[in-house]
């Protein structure tokens, strides 16, 4: 790892208790009354529930139900910042506050790791194969004495590293120095990671549009507080992890900022 990328890793984990600890209690279905859209939504018909979710919101300009639901897809689809400030006019034209909190206490969240989660080049590192089939892949961490201070990396770090699985829930670090340590995807996110399976080099993107310029077969992707969604064929939706044991790729990249794994 390199000493910029272990500095990024040590600032993101010092900060962790002012962004991790506001997920909260975690949610798959929205709080709202349940519309068309969110019915094909559920089916895997994920482009015609977003003409819904347009649709709906076109319908009703001042009415905060359709502008709620339409922030809560825009920000599973990527676009949290216009998600939140849908979500936040929703709550203007009278939506319920707690309501309104409940949808937007996991997207502040991402956007403040997203906010940490910078480098200044491209960076690699060798990861490990997942602990548990939820997770996509173990993330060697700094050491917690690493996090109260210094952002030297250790002479000892090989045998100090937090070894932790990485997993499409928004955990953050909150799971981190625990008998079985995981952290949330989000942690990385803006760092658009991509994979070679065969190595198991992990690379970190500085660029966060590196993605979209990318050559592979592209799926869309979908993501709530609970997991991570690719629409493998439509009507058909999977967890991310699961989808990547079915496609098994030599090599793949998350996007979620933009909605896309990229495989090939």
């Amino acid at each position: 790892m390199s000493r910029r990328l272990y500095r990024s890793f040590v600032l993101a984990l010092g900060l962790a208790g002012t962004a991790a600890g506001r997920v909260g209690a975690q949610w798959a279905r929205s709080p709202l009354p349940r519309s068309r859209a969110d019915v094909l939504l559920d089916a895997g018909l994920w482009p015609q529930a977003e003409e819904a979710f347009y649709a709906q919101s076109r319908q009703r300009p001042r009415s905060p139900g359709p502008r709620a639901a339409l922030g809560r897809y825009l920000a599973m689809k990527g676009a949290v910042l216009p998600g939140t400030i849908l979500m936040e006019e929703a709550l203007k034209f009278g939506l319920d506050s707690t309501v309104a909190q409940v949808m937007l206490k996991p997207w502040r969240s991402v956007l403040e790791w997203r906010g940490i989660a910078t480098i200044r080049a491209d960076s690699s590192l060798v990861v490990r194969p997942p602990r548990d089939s939820t997770a996509l892949f173990q993330l060697p961490l700094p050491p917690r004495a690493a996090t109260a201070g210094s952002t030297r990396p250790s002479r000892s770090s090989g045998r100090d590293t937090v070894w932790a699985d990485v997993v499409p829930r928004l955990i953050g670090s909150d799971s981190l120095y625990t008998k079985s340590p995981r952290v949330g995807l989000e942690l990385i996110e803006q760092l658009v990671p991509s994979l070679d399976t065969s190595s198991m080099r992990l690379t970190l993107h500085a660029d966060a549009r590196s993605a979209l310029r990318t050559t592979g077969q592209r799926y869309p992707l979908l993501r709530d507080a609970k997991d991570v969604r690719v629409l493998m064929t439509s009507g058909r939706a999977m967890s991310l992890p699961a989808a990547l044991r079915e496609l098994q790729p030599k090599w793949w990249q998350v996007d979620l900022l933009h909605g896309w794994l990229v495989v090939r």
